[in-house]
């Protein structure tokens, strides 16, 4: 089911699923992604969880504004309000990516005593990316911060496969390998010109924390999930986060890269039941 929670006037678009007796689990998808990157995690956490998908502000079908707080703690805070909103007080946190970066933030350093469990799948530790995404696909969001035209012209070449298996590389082990049906929605959202001015803040702003520093408050269990092959958040990334944590493990797929849930779905899925 959709929804929208507003939050210091702002939109914030979700899917709610499952039982809302149930204990809650929010969802949130990494940079240039959007909610639909947990459609393969819904269908199994929902029978036991009431799982609230969110797009983050300045992405998916939630709202854009040119100068918003993209920070990682205000997104952070963000989700803790809409918790407030909904009267949770514990709640469990599923992170890709940047939105690994957020539910680390939240669990760390906004809310440790109120989070039950966390994975983090392919997040971001250091606030450092690969050298493919830092010296060629973080260019080009700059060169777009200003000049939205270019989004436009990228969405043109979308469904070029030459072109997707050069942009997207760093999403997966073997692009090659991967339809491009499968991820459509996913490069639409990622090449939407609305965002240009949220893909570079939240660029920044990934940049603009090392989360490593407060992982010891991480009160939770958790669980970390990395594709050995990731090209976008290395996986030294995964074994900086699990040295500063005494209560984690870590899940290590082979030939994976920055999308365990569309690459390797299966094994992805048994690694998040150790958790749920």
């Amino acid at each position: 089911m959709e929804t929208s929670f507003t939050v210091n006037g702002h939109r914030i678009t979700a899917t709610v699923e499952g039982n809302p007796k149930n204990p809650a689990v929010f969802l949130l998808h990494g940079w240039m992604s959007h909610r639909g990157v947990w459609r393969q995690t819904l269908p199994v956490l929902e029978r036991k969880y009431h799982c609230i998908a969110l797009d983050l502000l300045g992405f998916g079908n939630s709202d854009k504004p040119n100068d918003g707080d993209y920070s990682i703690p205000m997104q952070g805070r963000r989700i803790v309000a809409i918790a407030d909103a909904m009267g949770v007080q514990k709640f469990s946190l599923v992170g890709h990516s940047m939105g690994g970066q957020i539910a680390m933030c939240i669990a760390s350093m906004l809310a440790p005593e109120r989070v039950e469990k966390l994975v983090s799948v392919a997040g971001v530790v250091t606030g450092q990316l690969s050298e493919w995404v830092e010296k060629k696909i973080y260019p080009m969001v700059k060169f777009g911060y200003n000049r939205p035209w270019f989004y436009r012209l990228n969405r043109l070449l979308m469904n070029q496969r030459l072109y997707v298996n050069w942009i997207f590389r760093p999403w997966f082990y073997d692009i090659r390998n991967i339809p491009l049906r499968d991820f459509s929605p996913d490069r639409s959202f990622a090449l939407n010109p609305a965002c240009h001015a949220s893909i570079y803040h939240a660029g920044q702003a990934i940049h603009n924390l090392d989360v490593s520093k407060h992982l010891r408050k991480i009160k939770a269990p958790t669980l970390l999930i990395h594709g050995e092959n990731d090209l976008t958040v290395p996986i030294e990334q995964a074994y900086i986060a699990q040295s500063a944590m005494p209560d984690s493990d870590l899940a290590i797929l082979k030939k994976c890269g920055h999308f365990p849930m569309f690459e390797k779905t299966g094994l992805y899925l048994k690694a998040l039941a150790m958790v749920f």
